[in-house]
C-alpha cells in the first residue's frame, strides 16, 4: 500500500491510502497479450504435432490470466481517505466502485491496532467510536499500519489538548 500523509495546519490531518500499483492499464494488457500469444504459439505448435488437447488448456489459462489482471486493476482505483477536523473524523473508504463514508466526533474517536493472536493472523487498524469502528489500511504493511496509527493518536491528541484548555 502507498500512504500518503497531508498536513496543512496543526488542527488538520488527511491520510489517503492507496494500493502501490506499479503497472499501468496499458502495460497490463500488453502484459498479457504477450503471455497470449506465446501460450498459443506453443499450444499451436503442440496442436500440429497431433496433441489437440493442449489447446483447449492454454486458452483457460489465457482466460484466467485475463481476469485476475482485470480484478488486479479494478482493485486499483480503492483507497482510504481519512480526513481529521477541528470537530469531526472523516472515513472516506472507496471499493470496487462504491464509496462508503463514515463520519464521527473528533473528541471521542478512537484508533486501535490490533495484533493477531499468532503470527498467522493480519494485525487490523481501526478507527471509530462508541462501538463502531471501520478498518482502514487493509493491505498496509504491519509496520506501516503501526505508523499511521501513531500519526493518527497524534493527530487527535492534539485536539483533546486543544479543547481542555
Amino acid at each position: 500500500m502507498r500512504e500518503s500523509v497531508a498536513t496543512s495546519s496543526p488542527a488538520e490531518f488527511r491520510a489517503l491510502i492507496r494500493p502501490n500499483c506499479s503497472m499501468s492499464p496499458r502495460a497490463a494488457a500488453v502484459v498479457v497479450i504477450c503471455f497470449t500469444v506465446l501460450a498459443l504459439a506453443i499450444a499451436l505448435s503442440f496442436f500440429t504435432l497431433g496433441l489437440w488437447l493442449v489447446l483447449p488448456f492454454a486458452g483457460l489459462e489465457m482466460l484466467v490470466l485475463g481476469v485476475v489482471f482485470a480484478v488486479v486493476a479494478k482493485r486499483a482505483h480503492d483507497y482510504d481517505l481519512v480526513i481529521v477536523d477541528a470537530d469531526t473524523v472523516t472515513v472516506s473508504q472507496y471499493r470496487g466502485g462504491a464509496e462508503v463514508l463514515q463520519c464521527y466526533q473528533r473528541y471521542w474517536t478512537n484508533v486501535r491496532f490490533e495484533s493477531g493472536a499468532s503470527r498467522f493472523h493480519i494485525p487490523r487498524l481501526l478507527i471509530g467510536s462508541h462501538g463502531e469502528f471501520v478498518e482502514i489500511g487493509a493491505s498496509m504493511t504491519e509496520d506501516a499500519k503501526r505508523r499511521l496509527a501513531d500519526r493518527l493518536k497524534g493527530a487527535l491528541g492534539r485536539t483533546r489538548a486543544a479543547v481542555s484548555r
